[in-house]
């Protein structure tokens, strides 16, 4: 091994230190940046448009800084249709905290139906608010929770009496989202 010099050693250790924040912006960087109040860039985000299934919104109307008074838009009966849908047994759904699975049906489904860049940005209200037990629809607005509501019934006459297969085909066509493949049971 070659003896280094303590300034080679420095920079090496400096690099790798820069590539691995450069990193970290990339993959954190819009929730970082939304943090900054007090910033510009934090006042152009807020103005910014977003494309929504039925046209364009500024993000300041359809998500609330401050989350809502939890009230329960998926129930009980909700959870164990898609229980009974995805083959898995349904006191797996009584825990508060669901299985892996079902964060991942809501990000496929339900909030697919909004966009990704809403669903970013509610994960950076919840962020921003430090409110990390609340669910992503309790930031929403009243027109959009209200969506989430319907999107909420749709997809469970929807699931009734269907094999996931099924209903990711019948579903994503009907709704023009992507096919979903599979989630991890």
């Amino acid at each position: 091994m070659k003896h280094q010099s303590f300034e080679t050693i420095h920079y090496k250790v400096k690099e790798e230190k820069n590539q691995s924040q450069e990193v970290m912006k990339l993959l954190f960087g819009p929730e970082n940046e939304i943090q900054k109040k007090q910033s510009n860039q934090y006042l152009d985000r807020i103005l910014l448009e977003i494309e929504l299934r039925d046209g364009k919104s500024k993000i300041c109307d359809v998500i609330r800084t401050e989350p809502r008074v939890y009230e329960a838009i998926f129930h009980k009966a909700w959870f164990y249709r898609l229980a009974d849908m995805l083959g898995v047994n349904r006191c797996v759904m009584d825990n508060y905290v669901k299985p892996q699975f079902v964060r991942e049906f809501f990000m496929k489904f339900v909030y697919a139906r909004l966009g990704f860049k809403v669903f970013r940005e509610l994960k950076c209200a919840r962020m921003m608010a430090r409110a990390y037990d609340a669910k992503l629809f309790q930031f929403l607005k009243d027109e959009y929770f209200n969506l989430i509501e319907t999107i909420a019934s749709q997809i469970y006459s929807e699931m009734e009496g269907k094999t996931f297969e099924e209903f990711t085909e019948s579903y994503c066509i009907k709704h023009k989202i992507p096919v979903q493949q599979c989630l991890s049971l």
